[in-house]
């Protein structure tokens, strides 16, 4: 379905001269090279080199080289096709960069399509190219923009016949199917996908789509869950049974767990990480949720809400896709914050919220018609004047913070004392990346001492790395070395701030 009268459509490749233009200026300002210091995107990198090497699906950090069952292999077998060329972390940020700019042009084409109106598609494109959280995981080795990327493609594909011209066999479904899959492989969210999908056909009562959809996934996703299974599980499911992944000791969540879990992550998605996302507020969360931060929240989310329902016709589609997304995220572990997990949603969120704006002014106004220039600019103005590039610009120019410098300074004395030495710490994976050719694993967490030692015993440790970047080694390594000190003995010492490597002795 092309609309060839759409509203400022005259204008079209000069706004996408401008989206283009801003995005070049935008991520090259805020393109940080460095490794990101989270633990997520170094296991990226190993698992596509592992899959480069032709090593399989593996932990290759790992003595053992044990199969991986955690992270979909969506993105490492992207990061796998980088480096069979080259090893370099900075080429498979740029990755993510394409990846960033091709979802923006997506976008874009989704909401002229949906909208009927260029000036809010550039609106929409325009404010996603401005924004940080997008920005920040747009030059990061993670999954969330090359997801937004292959579920914006699923949505676009969908979008491009009405219902009345689909058909089991018709191209344009079979495409939706393949990159609501990738999308899965990608990430696992990516079965939100079919809650948009599941919606919008069962609405429309057009049964054979909807079993059609159901079909294509769990045909698509089979092998990797059976594969899951073969291993015990997929980790994620093991993770969301627990109270607490990062303090296994608490058990398993019941049904008060999730019931407040449920509650935990509601309340603070409202509150703060949709505001967050959009408008970059960066919450306090150590300060308990306020009054105006629940205002705040629920004013976006109706706007959101009402934007998307005022869709002509395919509102039920990016309205299940939004369900979907939340109502999995609902029963996710709510120690996972922050808005990484929405960040693939920006472009919709944008929309919906850009799209209800525009259609309550011409509800106040009276008019059934009003300029889309007229009504968004001082928007527009508003929110780049609260973008903070250049603070994000500063933060990926920076240096390592000085305890990060002194662990991976230990990863080097390691990298060229060592090889095929195992060696226990706080963030194995990241340590890993610097190590060369050793191994890489994390201690035990028990508060018992005397576990955390037998569990170096069976795992032949070498050495113990003391931090100052996780909190649990505090809380479960450094009682047991104090406990028992004549199994360790100091090789390096690295002041400012204090970091310890430490040999053990079995």
């Amino acid at each position: 379905m092309e609309n060839t009268q759409l509203t400022g459509e005259k204008y079209k490749w000069t706004f996408i001269g401008i989206l283009a233009l801003t995005f070049v200026i935008a991520y090259s300002l805020t393109f940080d090279s460095k490794l990101a210091l989270l633990g997520d995107n170094a296991s990226y990198y190993s698992l596509g080199k592992a899959i480069a090497q032709g090593e399989g699906y593996v932990n290759i950090s790992r003595v053992t080289k044990s199969p991986n069952n955690h992270y979909p292999p969506g993105y490492p077998a992207i990061i796998s096709a980088v480096l069979v060329f080259s090893d370099s972390v900075v080429g498979v940020k740029l990755l993510n960069g394409l990846f960033l700019m091709g979802s923006i042009w997506l976008a874009f084409l989704l909401t002229a399509r949906l909208t009927d109106n260029y000036i809010t598609a550039f609106v929409v494109s325009l404010l996603t190219v401005l924004n940080s959280h997008a920005l920040f995981y747009g030059s990061l080795m993670m999954s969330e923009v090359p997801y937004m990327f292959f579920s914006l493609l699923a949505l676009h594909f969908i979008t491009k016949k009405q219902l009345s011209q689909l058909s089991i066999k018709n191209k344009t479904f079979i495409l939706t199917i393949i990159f609501m899959v990738i999308s899965y492989y990608v990430r696992s969210l990516g079965v939100a996908i079919l809650g948009g999908l599941g919606l919008y056909f069962l609405l429309n009562k057009n049964w054979k789509l909807l079993f059609a959809s159901i079909g294509g996934l769990i045909i698509g996703g089979l092998p990797w869950f059976i594969r899951g299974q073969s291993l015990g599980g997929t980790s994620y499911m093991n993770q969301l049974k627990m109270i607490n992944p990062y303090n296994p000791s608490l058990g398993e969540a019941g049904v008060s767990d999730f019931i407040e879990r449920f509650w935990s992550n509601f309340s603070r998605y409202i509150t703060r990480e949709i505001p967050d996302v959009l408008l970059n507020f960066g919450p306090n969360y150590s300060q308990p949720i306020e009054f105006k931060e629940w205002v705040l929240g629920l004013i976006l989310l109706s706007i959101i809400t009402y934007g998307v329902v005022k869709i002509n016709q395919y509102n039920w589609l990016l309205l299940g896709y939004l369900l979907g997304t939340f109502g999995i995220l609902m029963i996710w572990p709510d120690v996972w914050i922050g808005v990484r997990f929405i960040v693939p949603i920006i472009p919709i969120l944008w929309l919906g919220f850009l799209n209800g704006f525009f259609e309550l002014f011409k509800l106040i106004r009276g008019q059934k018609e009003i300029s889309a220039v007229t009504n968004y600019a001082p928007l527009v103005i508003l929110l780049f004047l609260f973008t903070p590039l250049k603070e994000l610009s500063v933060k990926a120019k920076a240096p390592f913070p000085p305890a990060w410098e002194q662990y991976f300074a230990v990863a080097d004395w390691i990298k060229k004392n060592e090889k095929q030495a195992v060696v226990s710490c706080g963030k194995p994976s990241l340590f890993f990346i610097y190590a060369g050719e050793n191994y890489t694993m994390r201690y035990k967490f028990s508060n018992d001492p005397a576990d955390l030692i037998e569990d170096l015993e069976k795992k032949q440790v070498d050495y113990v790395v003391i931090d100052q970047v996780y909190g649990n080694t505090f809380q479960y390594l450094l009682p047991a070395v104090r406990q028992y000190p004549n199994r360790f003995k100091q090789v390096l010492h690295l002041k400012n701030p204090d970091t310890f490597l430490l040999k053990f002795e079995r």
